[in-house]
């Protein structure tokens, strides 16, 4: 069976109270919709989020409108957000003006969940943790606190 708590996710609206569900949405999807380049191409990648950063640092209201819009868009699956005009709005939508700040952080808490990794929170726990390190088959356990550097015998 399909755990589908490892796709979704809920956030409360810090500003509303509202609950939503959200889901992870693609980063390659991200780049193509704003203009880049595809993936393969590393340095290009590298390139369009340079520009993005300096956009968003420089002010620019319209890109960070834009990626806002994306992930909000893309990310909820209910309610539905209606980005089209406010009187045409559902009823089982709710109209992006009325989000108020919750739009930005609805947006910001896509962004995380899309590109966190499952399990790297795990695995950087294990890396920085302190203590014994893990025993080799037949082995004890080996401390940091026990290695010392072993003396020079050239003289």
């Amino acid at each position: 069976m399909i755990e589908i708590v490892g796709f979704r996710k809920e956030v409360i609206g810090p500003f509303s109270g509202q609950k939503f569900s959200i889901r992870r949405v693609r980063f390659k999807e991200f780049i193509t919709t704003i203009g880049g380049l595809p993936l393969p191409i590393s340095s290009t990648v590298q390139e369009v989020l340079g520009q993005l950063k300096e956009k968003t640092q420089a002010g620019d209201i319209e890109t960070e409108d834009r990626i806002t819009r994306f992930y909000v868009s893309k990310g909820i699956v209910e309610p539905k957000i209606w980005f089209d005009a406010g009187q045409d709005c559902p009823s089982d939508c709710i109209y992006y003006e009325d989000l108020g700040s919750d739009l930005d952080y609805l947006a910001g808490e896509i962004i995380q969940f899309s590109h966190e990794m499952a399990g790297l929170k795990e695995m950087e726990k294990f890396f920085r943790e302190s203590g014994a390190g893990a025993p080799g088959p037949n082995g004890q356990a080996v401390w940091t606190e026990a290695i010392e550097p072993v003396a020079s015998t050239d003289s």
